[in-house]
């Protein structure tokens, strides 16, 4: 998988420079991620550590891995009030959406100052691997649903001031 080592050495050149978060217009937002190899290497595990830090350092409530330049089909989301319930989400799948929609403001980590109103599913039932290893499968309604669609957009390229 050349791709994925060339995109983890934009990763580790990132997290030398410090300013992790990848800003838009930045082209690399735009490219679709990879699916990851089960099980995990140490580099996947380095990266999701940095991801869960790099959530809670700039105060976001999810954080995809092209955001700090990997293409991993990764994702790291903590929507609990105590901030302390990491959840990781590796090869994600969207199953099943509602057909009813919300339109509600998003910003974004990769967007700063930017706020955009989004019309997103109700609710979406995810198939997903843990960092274990283990395939879960989970409907999620409401906010946890707007931020899983909205982390999902980033591994496909796409960003939240795209959308109407």
């Amino acid at each position: 998988m050349m791709a994925v080592d060339i995109y983890m050495d934009v990763f580790v050149k990132n997290k030398i420079e410090k300013d992790m978060i990848i800003k838009y217009p930045n082209k690399f937002l735009r490219e679709p991620t990879v699916m990851v190899d089960l099980p995990l290497n140490t580099d996947h595990e380095s990266l999701i550590k940095t991801m869960i830090e790099e959530m809670y350092k700039n105060n976001g409530v999810g954080l995809a891995a092209n955001q700090i330049g990997s293409s991993n089909k990764i994702f790291v989301i903590d929507i609990s009030n105590e901030r302390n319930n990491p959840q990781v989400f590796i090869n994600p799948i969207i199953k099943k959406q509602s057909k009813e929609k919300l339109t509600e403001e998003e910003g974004c980590l990769s967007c700063p100052g930017q706020l955009s109103n989004v019309r997103r599913h109700i609710y979406v039932a995810l198939k997903w691997f843990c960092e274990h290893g283990k395939e879960h499968y989970k409907t999620f309604y409401n906010f946890p649903a707007r931020v899983i669609q909205h982390e999902m957009d980033h591994l496909n390229g796409k960003l939240c001031i795209d959308i109407n």
